[in-house]
């Protein structure tokens, strides 16, 4: 994990050892950040953690666990499974023993428990309460401890055979949740749930110092001096008050879970919970903000290791998930600076690295070779090694760098990211995002907007002013809880102004490449070699991959892209991209057009139904009236001709009536002979010798207004029923009348032209 090094590394490595001499000054950034974290078999939820007084040894409790790791490589000593949740752990003062509560179970009470820390085994001494106690506390000899009892109250356990030396009652009037022994062991502090502070003497009686504060005290604690004392409660509020009694002061806080003091009690060191938790240095006096480590998960407790200045250099969270999450600076490499073949450029020669390609793959994974015949491990992924693409626009200068972590680290980062683990399956965006915070809050801003601007040098003009912003380009949002291969990509984004307006070729140099900066996670991940893209707003880009260290200098020229002029359709294409509203119109435009066809339409179906052949009842009601016309006219010739001489009419087949004088006859049923014969006169009609198959002739005619018509359109088959219903009712409302009229069989209906001639007697005689 510890790979990727370079000779700035090793540079920033010796800046962090000269700021631990003097304590931090600017809580601008961090000077320590994430480093690695534990691995326990089995282990989850992990609630509290302790260091050795020596610091070589970390105690951490989990759910059901208890573990021991080497605080220095992390590696882990032993573990013991316990029957129930480990709620406290805490070394004795002179390291050789452990004492942990835990809570009970349904066939047991809850429990303090020893450990003894030479042989690794666990102690046959025990003691049990039917409270379950938040706490341990040893005294300053190491042959008494502190627990809180049912009682509300504290028993004093000696240590040779675990009972009960003493009972300190009466006090409180809830749980305790705070015990410190002072450092001479002549007083203690406890504090309970409902805000009240507790001052006892060595005796177990109460000294007549209570204090009073507003909400559950989580922490409390003497300095080493037993000049002063702080407070921590749940709610965050922050107390410092002097052995006599007196308030120094008082600060408050987002929210509050653990309590330490510097070893020259300069600082106080908080854990501060909420939205962005963190871990405050305070100074102790003035209680003003001196500096910070963002965390990008949950944490519940922490312990502190210090050098011999008193400033911290390793710090140690339980997490609420399988690890505990070390903080601290980071090592040195072996064989960092050797001499040797160094493929990737990071002064670690093959023979010591682990990754010779520098794209995060380790030497015994790296199988992503397309050909046989490439060695993996010689051959970096494109896709994986560090990425920056640089955007040059008429006033600013970006450039985003992309760093890639190994497969081991990155799912680390993931587990601990999880505010729940149990519960959690997948990452959610707001866990992403406040990984991310925590990376640009942890870093020095400064120095690494500084490391990228002395490297680029532009043949016009300069870089000023400068900001710097963290994304999660991928790895960490959705990604399952069992994944352990996807890895996590991180973006720093740098924006500088250009000094100068663009102009094309726009020209500069990539002197060398900057290596990840202090306090930053970048520290993680291999630097080299790179994976360059250059562009401007006008310009096509420029490609470099890999860009190798031992190349030197990379000078990269934009030249303008002159764009062609566009078609009138492109135009008109660009132009309702441009303006999406000229959409409206056009679709309105449709719509109505739509609306026109289809009214059409219906408008064409309805003249079409008026225009067809009509039912054969109303044809042959036609026929009858064209017949009854023609009989009144028969009826009349021959009543004249019998006045004169007797005649005997003999009638022909009379021709059928051609559309002409049906539409005639339709139009004036019921009007004399004379305006019939000028009506056929004037559209008499010439027909041409017909062959033997008759082609049928389908004249269309206007429609006339039925009166039936009058409620709206009316289909066939009802037209039908209406007529027949007023030809029923006329029919009975008539009387029979005789007629004159002869009745004649119908004749078959021919394409020959019907004459009728009336023949007398003489003529029939002759």
């Amino acid at each position: 994990m510890l790979t990727g090094f370079s000779k700035s590394k090793l540079l920033l490595c010796l800046l962090v050892a000269v700021l631990c001499i003097t304590p931090a000054s600017s809580g601008e950034y961090s000077d320590i950040a994430f480093i690695d974290a534990t691995m326990t078999p089995s282990g989850s939820e992990s609630r509290t953690t302790d260091i050795n007084p020596n610091g070589s040894l970390l105690a951490s409790g989990y759910e059901g666990i208890v573990a021991i790791h080497d605080a220095d490589s992390l590696e882990l000593i032993q573990y013991f499974e316990i029957e129930s949740d480990v709620m406290d752990v805490e070394f004795s003062p002179d390291g050789s023993k452990l004492a942990f509560t835990r809570s009970g179970t349904s066939a047991d009470t809850d429990t303090t428990q020893i450990l003894d820390i030479e042989s690794m085994s666990l102690m046959g001494k025990e003691h049990g309460s039917s409270s379950q106690p938040l706490t341990v506390q040893w005294s300053v000899d190491g042959n008494l401890l502190a627990v809180p009892n049912s009682n509300k109250g504290v028993d004093i356990i000696r240590f040779s055979d675990m009972q009960i030396d003493m009972t300190m009652n009466g006090e409180h009037n809830a749980r305790v949740t705070c015990i410190s022994y002072s450092t001479l062991g002549e007083y203690m502090l406890t504090g309970d749930e409902s805000g009240r502070v507790v001052m006892w003497d060595s005796d177990g009686n109460p000294t007549g110092k209570v204090w009073a504060l507003d909400s559950s005290i989580e922490e409390c604690s003497f300095d080493s001096s037993d000049n002063r004392f702080a407070v921590l409660t749940a709610e965050g509020g922050l107390s410092t008050w002097a052995f006599a009694g007196g308030s120094i002061g008082n600060m408050t806080l987002e929210k509050g879970s653990a309590l330490k003091w510097s070893s020259d009690n300069s600082l106080l060191h908080v854990l501060e919970g909420g939205n962005e938790p963190r871990i405050l240095t305070i100074d102790s006096t003035t209680l003003e903000k001196t500096g910070s480590i963002y965390l990008a998960h949950k944490a519940l407790d922490f312990s502190l290791k210090e050098n011999e200045f008193g400033t911290r250099e390793a710090v140690y969270v339980a997490t609420n998930t399988g690890h505990i999450a070390v903080y601290g600076a980071m090592d040195i490499p072996e064989g960092y600076g050797e001499s040797g073949s160094d493929l990737d450029g990071d002064n670690v020669p093959d023979t010591y690295d682990n990754d010779d390609d520098g794209d995060s793959i380790l030497d015994e994974l790296d199988n992503n070779c397309q050909s046989v015949n490439q060695l993996c491990s010689k051959t970096p992924d494109i896709s994986k090694i560090r990425s920056v693409s640089i955007m040059v626009n008429s006033t600013t200068f970006t450039v985003r760098d992309t760093f890639t972590l190994d497969s081991e680290t990155s799912s680390i980062m993931r587990n601990l990211s999880r505010k729940s683990l149990i519960a959690d399956a997948q990452l959610s965006q707001s866990e992403e995002s406040l990984f991310a915070q925590s990376i640009c809050q942890n870093m020095n801003k400064n120095h690494f907007m500084s490391s990228w601007k002395n490297v680029i040098q532009l043949t016009s003009g300069q870089l000023t002013d400068g900001h710097v912003e963290c994304e999660v380009e991928q790895g960490m949002t959705l990604v399952a809880q069992i994944d352990y291969t996807t890895q996590v990509s991180v973006t720093f984004v740098l924006v500088y102004n250009l000094s100068e307006q663009l102009t094309h070729p726009f020209e500069f140099t990539l002197q060398s490449q900057p290596t990840a900066t202090d306090s930053s996670l970048a520290q993680h991940a291999e630097m080299h070699p790179i994976d360059v893209t250059a562009k401007s707003s006008d310009s096509s880009p420029v490609y470099w991959s890999p860009w190798w260290i031992i190349e030197g200098e990379l000078t990269i020229s934009l030249e303008e892209e002159l764009e062609e002029e566009p078609s009138f359709f492109g135009k008109v294409v660009d132009g309702f991209i441009d303006y999406p509203i000229l959409f409206v119109p056009v679709f309105a435009f449709f719509i109505v057009a739509l609306l026109g066809l289809i009214r059409r339409k219906n408008a064409i179906d309805l003249d079409f139904d008026d225009d067809v052949a009509e039912p054969r009842e109303d044809e042959e009601e036609h026929d009858d009236q064209d017949s009854d016309t023609e009989d009144d006219d028969f009826i009349e010739e021959d009543i004249e001709q019998s006045e004169s001489t007797p005649t005997k009419v003999v009638r022909k087949p009379e021709a059928e009536p051609s559309v002409v004088e049906r539409r005639t006859a339709r139009r004036n049923p019921y009007g004399d002979d004379d305006s019939i014969e000028s009506e056929a006169t004037r559209r008499k009609v010439v027909r041409k010798p017909k062959s033997d198959v008759q082609t049928p002739v389908i004249a269309r005619r206007k429609g006339r207004k039925n009166p039936y018509d009058d409620d709206g359109p009316i289909t066939k088959v009802k037209r039908r029923r209406l007529d027949s219903g007023v030809s029923s009712q006329t029919s009975a409302a008539q009387g029979m009348k005789a007629s004159k009229r002869k009745i004649v069989s119908p004749t078959k209906k021919t394409g020959d032209v019907k004459t009728r001639r009336v023949k007398t007697y003489s003529e029939k005689d002759e």
